[in-house]
């Protein structure tokens, strides 16, 4: 009896190794099956669908992609789409990048896109809002006419897409978009970077955008853009560049700005912007370069303190009061315009020692007082004209390389007396005076 007992769990264990000897082989095939899945890189055929015939759509020949190592046709998520290839680099044009590592996934995921100064021609497939696993797009520099589409929203539709990956980054500036940006791109709410500029867009920027709570930089430039900055943006708090020259922005530039303390680069020159500069501005502390025009009045007291600027114009706003006397020490200086305002009052001497300034234009105000006689060696392009400067002229006015700008002032030659020959105007040296400038 025993015996037999035995000969029943030597039988069962056989039987067990075995099922377990199966279980293994199964699994070690589906394993296999994956990795040479993922060894052939097999493109989403939907994916590959889209992007053929939206390059075919724009006429760009495969030719430009088998040139950057992938093709169009075939499978695109091949050679350069997933090798190291970098895809910021400036001569992988056109490029896509792909992913062949998403969980639950056999196939492989356009993940980037580019298509720059291609001469694409046309409107944006409503394909290209199909492919919701893109992390960056790039279109810009080409032809690219029509709205953008509501359907841009797509790329947050899919939840499970959504907690792998994000869309990141967008560019679509330099086009011939047109019609209003559609509210639906402020569901993109993990862009770090938008780009619109140079389109032919209409009307205000929608409001949702300022959903974009984690945008760090927003390129509007001669988008085409009007009406007041909406509220909204005052919980964009991670912006860091903002280019919004050249629209038709209307009220007054926001208070809120002030808030958005990690902001470097603030453009927004060639606007209908009226009033002042917000006095809140001055908590920009990390703020590099400013450039803003056409306001009616204000003072140029918020940028005390601001000693990381290194460019600044503020050309024709009707600023009034004295240039701030300790903007002399702001070390990171290398150009400031403050030309076309009511400024009164003496130039600040530091200005002109500043170790990396180059440019200084401060003509059409009312300064008043004298030149001092210490220059550094950077600045080479000054512009005092129409102002109220007297005095002689320091020794420095006659250095290689100056471009000296002083017309219409009430300078002295002193020492200059019968050096320069006056000719419509302009010195040898590119020195301009004018005969009818007072005592010369």
């Amino acid at each position: 009896m025993e015996a037999t007992n035995g000969g029943s769990d030597c039988r069962g264990n056989r039987i067990c190794v075995m099922a377990l000897r199966l279980w293994l082989c199964f699994c070690f095939c589906l394993t296999i099956t994956a990795a040479i899945t993922r060894a052939q890189n097999i493109t989403d055929p939907a994916e590959a669908r889209v992007l053929n015939a939206m390059f075919s759509q724009w006429g760009i020949p495969e030719s430009s992609a088998t040139q950057m190592g992938w093709n169009i046709s075939g499978n695109p998520c091949s050679g350069a789409a997933v090798n190291s290839t970098d895809f910021n680099a400036f001569g992988y044009n056109p490029g896509i990048k792909c992913d062949c590592n998403f969980p639950n996934s056999t196939t492989c995921h356009i993940t980037q896109l580019k298509v720059i100064g291609m001469d694409a021609v046309g409107p944006i497939p409503e394909g290209l809002w199909t492919l919701t696993y893109l992390t960056n797009l790039q279109l810009s520099q080409n032809y690219l006419t029509a709205p953008l589409s509501p359907s841009i929203d797509n790329l947050t539709q899919d939840a499970d897409h959504m907690m792998i990956i994000k869309l990141f980054y967008r560019s679509f500036g330099i086009n011939a978009l047109s019609g209003q940006v559609p509210p639906e791109l402020g569901q993109l709410t993990d862009l770090r970077s938008l780009s619109l500029s140079t389109n032919s867009f209409t009307g205000p920027l929608p409001s949702e955008l300022g959903n974009l709570r984690r945008l760090q930089e927003l390129f509007i430039d001669s988008a085409g853009f009007g009406g007041p900055i909406p509220p909204s943006f005052a919980n964009i708090r991670n912006l860091q560049t903002v280019w919004a020259s050249d629209n038709n922005f209307t009220g007054r530039i926001p208070d809120f700005i002030g808030n958005w303390s990690q902001l470097q680069f603030l453009w927004i020159e060639g606007n209908s912007f009226e009033g002042s500069i917000p006095p809140s501005f001055s908590r920009l502390a990390s703020l590099q370069e400013l450039g803003i025009s056409g306001l009616s009045n204000g003072t140029l007291d918020f940028i005390n303190g601001m000693r990381s600027l290194s460019i600044v114009r503020l050309r024709n706003n009707k600023i009034s009061g004295s240039i701030p006397n300790d903007i002399g020490e702001y070390e990171s200086l290398t150009e400031l315009d403050l030309s076309f305002n009511n400024l009164s009052g003496e130039i600040p001497r530091g200005l002109f020692s500043l170790s990396q300034m180059s440019l200084l234009f401060l003509g059409n105000n009312s300064l008043t007082g004298t030149l001092p006689d210490v220059k550094s060696t950077t600045l080479q392009n000054i512009d005092l004209s129409h102002n109220e400067l007297s005095g002689t002229l320091p020794s420095w006015a006659d250095d290689s390389g100056l471009q000296l700008n002083i017309v219409v002032n009430n300078f002295t030659l002193g020492v200059f007396e019968g050096r320069f020959a006056f000719r419509s105007g302009l010195s040898p040296k590119g020195f301009l005076l004018l005969p009818w400038i007072t005592n010369i």
